[in-house]
Parts: C-alpha cells; sequence; structure tokens
C-alpha cells in the first residue's frame, strides 16, 4: 500500500508548516454497522475521514492541501468527505 496521509504531508510539505482546516465530520445518525466501519475505518487509517485538508509551505509558498487516505474505506468520499472537500475550497480561494 501506499503512503498514508501524514508520511505524505512529512515528506512533501516543509517541516513544521501543517495546519489541518479539518473539523470532526458530522455523520448523523447512521446504521450500527455502518458506524462500526466507520469506527475500524479511523483506526486503520488514523484519520477521521477519507479527505484530509490543510495548508502549508512547500519551498516557502504558501499552498492549499488536499489529501486522499486509502486507508479510510479505500478513500471513498461520502457526504463528510463532499464537505470537507467543498469547505476547502472555499477556504483555499
Amino acid at each position: 500500500m501506499g503512503l498514508t496521509s501524514d508520511e505524505l504531508i512529512d515528506l512533501v510539505l516543509d517541516p513544521g508548516t501543517w495546519t489541518s482546516w479539518d473539523i470532526p465530520p458530522a455523520h448523523g445518525e447512521v446504521p450500527e454497522a455502518y458506524a462500526a466501519d466507520l469506527a475500524r475505518a479511523r483506526e486503520r487509517a488514523g484519520t477521521d475521514e477519507s479527505v484530509v485538508t490543510g495548508e502549508a509551505r512547500i519551498a516557502g509558498r504558501r499552498v492549499a492541501v488536499v489529501l486522499s487516505e486509502f486507508r479510510f474505506l479505500a478513500g471513498s468520499i461520502g457526504r463528510a468527505s463532499a464537505e470537507r472537500l467543498i469547505a476547502a475550497v472555499d477556504r483555499a480561494t
């Protein structure tokens, strides 16, 4: 399997410049089986969603960062992930 989102952040971004934009996702009421899947995905991925967003610097330039974390439900995009993507684009622009 490829790099985790944390490993990619450490590899690509200027050290000490990463700031997450993410807030805990609001999944609302979900079936018990899906809640268990989400809990396992959080544990496996080390993230709370399949999308990680924030800002940092690369070679001193400020950049918006959007990463997909494959270890979280194979990187699937649900409502919470989509909301993160939209918020990141809004914030970046």
